[in-house]
């Protein structure tokens, strides 16, 4: 009885949004204590040198690691300098703070200041060095392959090289080349930079010029959506989208399109579904129709089954002859099934990965799960009706429905409210079209068993 509530304990966890906050934590076991800041994407640990010593990637928004960062996905790699480091640079004072929505860190020797602007909702950083005097940042990671993709990418060029050095547009360490982790180093004009791949690492060298220089640092998903929010999918050769990435970005313009006109992530979502929808309302006309269809042959498949339970040969027979008498196409059903889930999956990677900045109704935070269960609630009473109108009159199929969206619960308590909200909307559409279906075949027979 404990296990199952703990483990309803932590399916449930995540749905609490999580407060940016500064802390103190041993988080390398050195013995010392780091200060970190925990953050919505990713939790960043520095030491009292400006330098980072741990850069903890988030598997899904507001996630908490519970203090276990040995576990957690880090892009800091061991053996190589550490990220931040300005070399010659030795702070003797340190300052962790607050600056509107940003949290700072800020480190100085007297005469240069290292600082760091953190957006917790961003996987970008901003880096600020101001000083009399020039200097070199090293920057390393990736952690998390034998052999990560390097790319940089000089001034005057529209192709990235592995290794490198001169100007940059950018400079990148990725974990594969369209998935995993990146770090991206940019400008807001192309930078000396020079990039040298490691075994499981990389570092890359920038020139700092005395005076005041900021550049843009970027660790996180090495992910399509997540490049557009940040500003990053532009950049030549960083991400390559496949048609499932192009498919996603098509997906993603609407729903931006959609919010010019609405000025609310919540009703562009809305609008995005009714889309969608609208675009496989024949194919679900089909799907549809074939299962009402199917359940009104219910009492004669079962009057087959009995009939020839002893004849596999015959009553397969039986049912075809069943199928064309009746015009019904077994398998017509399947292939919208099959081209929702894409959809759905490909839904679900926009809005989990983009950022809302706006909550809808008695939702706080899109990009989250809803922190009072509403939806999940609402997915249930609406899969449920569902299910009972699509299985009428036949038991095995509404208790395997049954089960099926039972087990989609716990990924829905998970979900971005966001994701849930399309779901949700969607499935409601859905209900509705079922229902005209049934009323337009005159589902009497389905009632019957």
């Amino acid at each position: 009885m404990k296990r199952v509530v703990l483990l309803l304990l932590l399916l449930v966890s995540p749905a609490f949004a999580l407060k940016s906050a500064w802390t103190q934590l041993d988080v390398n076991g050195d013995g010392k204590a780091e200060h970190l800041i925990v953050a919505n994407l990713a939790d960043i640990a520095f030491n009292e040198k400006g330098q980072i010593v741990g850069w903890y990637v988030k598997m899904y928004k507001g996630m908490s690691f519970k203090g276990r960062y040995d576990r957690a996905p880090n892009l800091v790699k061991a053996g190589l300098p550490l990220p931040g480091t300005v070399v010659g640079f030795t702070p003797t004072k340190s300052d962790f703070g607050r600056d509107g929505k940003f949290y700072t860190a800020t480190f100085s020797d007297g005469v240069t200041t290292v600082r760091y602007r953190i957006d917790p909702r961003r996987y970008t950083l901003e880096f600020e060095y101001d000083s009399p005097q020039p200097a070199t940042l090293l920057w390393t990671g990736i952690n998390r392959t034998n052999q990560p993709v390097t790319k940089i990418l000089l001034a005057g060029s529209d192709k990235p090289l592995p290794a490198g050095s001169g100007k940059a547009v950018y400079a990148a360490i990725q974990s594969k080349a369209n998935k995993g982790y990146a770090f991206v180093i940019r400008a807001a004009k192309p930078f000396d930079a020079k990039l040298v791949p490691g075994a499981g690492g990389a570092t890359i060298s920038v020139s700092l010029p005395a005076g005041k220089y900021d550049l843009g640092i970027y660790g996180g998903l090495n992910e399509l959506v997540r490049f557009h929010v940040e500003g990053l999918q532009d950049l030549p050769g960083l991400f390559q989208a496949n048609i499932w990435g192009k498919l996603s970005l098509g997906l993603l313009y609407l729903m931006e399109l959609a919010y010019k006109y609405t000025h609310n992530w919540g009703l562009a979502i809305l609008l995005l579904t009714i889309f969608v929808r609208l675009l496989l309302w024949p194919l679900m006309q089909q799907q549809f129709k074939s299962m009402a269809e199917m359940n009104k042959i219910k009492p004669l498949m079962d009057e087959i089954n009995k009939k020839y339970k002893d004849d596999p040969e015959k009553k397969n027979e039986a049912v075809m002859n069943l199928y064309r008498e009746h015009n019904i196409n077994p398998a017509s059903g399947c292939l919208p099934m099959l081209i929702q889930l894409p959809i759905l999956f490909m839904m679900w990677r926009v809005i989990a990965n983009y950022e809302f900045d706006q909550g809808f109704l008695w939702l706080p935070d899109l990009s989250l799960p809803d922190p009072y269960y509403i939806l999940p609630v609402l997915y249930v009473l609406v899969m449920l009706a569902q299910t009972m109108l699509m299985s009428r009159g036949n038991k095995d199929a509404l208790r395997q429905g049954v089960m099926m969206n039972l087990i989609f619960i716990f990924l829905v308590l998970k979900f971005p409210a966001g994701v849930t909200l399309y779901w949700v909307f969607s499935t409601f559409i859905g209900l509705f079209q079922q229902w005209s279906i049934n009323k337009q075949l005159g589902d009497t027979a389905g009632a019957q068993g």
